[in-house]
C-alpha cells in the first residue's frame, strides 16, 4: 500500500517535468519482489497447513492401528492435538509436530507445560518426511526424556532432529 502511494507520487512528480524515472523503476522492482514473496508465503502457509494435516492423519491411523480411539481436538488450544484413549481406559495426550523432510519442531509455552503436567501420559508424536513418504517418531514425556534449547520469542522449546532419532522409537513403517 505504500509503495502505490509513493508510486503514484512518483507518477505526479514525472507529469510535472521531474526525472523520477529510477526512482519509479526502483519502487516497481521491490513492489513486484514483495507481491512475489506474498504469493511464495500464501503457498507456503498452505504447504505447512497440508504438511500438518499429513501428520495428524499418520498419527490418528497409527493409534487405531494399536488399538487405541484417537480424539482430534487440535481446534480446542488444549496443549496437544489428539486425545487417544485404549481399551483400560488410559489416555494419551498427543502433541504432532510434521515436518515435509526432516527438522527440529518446536513446542509452545502452553505445549511444553502440558508435557511437565501429564508427564508418561504426554507423547511428541513427530512425522518427518511427510511430504513423501512419512516417518513417525514417538517421544514420550518429551519434557524430561529430550534435551531442548528454550527460545525466548513466544516461548517455544526446540527439539532438534537428532533428539527425536535417537530418542524416539520409530513406529511400524507399514501404516505410512
Amino acid at each position: 500500500m505504500k509503495l502505490d502511494g509513493e508510486l503514484i507520487q512518483l507518477y505526479s512528480r514525472k507529469e510535472s517535468g521531474e526525472n523520477v524515472d529510477l526512482a519509479i523503476r526502483n519502487k516497481e522492482e521491490r513492489k513486484n519482489e514483495y507481491e512475489k514473496a506474498l504469493i511464495v508465503l500464501k503457498d507456503e502457509i498452505q504447504r505447512d497447513d497440508e504438511i500438518e494435516h499429513i501428520g495428524m492423519e499418520v498419527t490418528m491411523e497409527y493409534e487405531r492401528r494399536n488399538g487405541r480411539v484417537p480424539e482430534d481436538v487440535s481446534d480446542e488450544n488444549l496443549g496437544f492435538d489428539i486425545r487417544s484413549i485404549d481399551t483400560s481406559g488410559k489416555m494419551r495426550y498427543i502433541e504432532v509436530k510434521a515436518r515435509a523432510e526432516t527438522g527440529a519442531v518446536a513446542l509452545t509455552q502452553p505445549e511444553w507445560f502440558k508435557a511437565l503436567r501429564f508427564k508418561d501420559d504426554y507423547y511428541l508424536y513427530a512425522v518427518m518426511n511427510a511430504g513423501g513418504k512419512p516417518r513417525l517418531y514417538i517421544i514420550r514425556n518429551p519434557s524430561e526424556t529430550l534435551e531442548h534449547e528454550e527460545k525466548v520469542e513466544v516461548v517455544r522449546f526446540i527439539v532438534p532432529f537428532k533428539e527425536i532419532i535417537e530418542k524416539g522409537e520409530e513406529a511400524d513403517r507399514k501404516i505410512v
